[in-house]
């Protein structure tokens, strides 16, 4: 089994209200988040947004693509989103939301195993690169965002483990 623990931050230089705003939206992600093919909502959820269903394309630096299929499990406004994906990766993915020296600080943990086939095998020969592929993808989307809010991009910090 291929597991893989990635935490990456975010440091915008935006407020947390505007970050959380964009974070929530999903399906508008492709617009500004670079290395996103497809984000479209498959169930709405509650009004809370538990059970919410979104299916996610992505194409990083590597020639291969992963589809994922994210259900929200639990949502603490302003703090914290989870979501337990499926597809080529199954496991929980998780955005913590701070307000730091004017700084919103976002942390995105991706717990999760590989599934499909010629992912299990890439990341056997070569993890390495998937983990740094999934930082490539982290790193638009802080670039992007920053973007889309007008704000200042602070900076990306990742950590990989196995």
């Amino acid at each position: 089994m291929v597991q893989f623990d990635l935490v990456t931050l975010w440091r915008i230089g935006s407020g947390l209200t505007e970050v959380w705003d964009a974070i929530t939206r999903p399906v508008a992600w492709p617009q500004w988040w670079r290395g996103l093919e497809v984000a479209e909502e498959l169930d709405r959820g509650g009004a809370d947004g538990i059970g919410s269903k979104q299916r996610f394309v992505w194409k990083g630096a590597l020639p291969y693509r992963l589809m994922t299929e994210l259900t929200i499990s639990r949502i603490e406004p302003l703090v914290m989103i989870q979501g337990e994906a499926s597809g080529d990766v199954t496991g929980t993915g998780i955005w913590r939301f701070a307000f730091e020296d004017g700084i919103t600080v976002v942390r995105h943990e991706w717990r999760v195993r590989a599934t499909a086939p010629r992912l299990k095998f890439l990341a056997s020969v070569a993890r390495p690169l998937v983990c740094w592929n999934h930082g490539r993808i982290m790193a638009w989307g802080a670039q992007g965002l920053a973007r889309h809010l007008g704000a200042t991009f602070v900076r990306v910090e990742r950590r990989a483990r196995a």
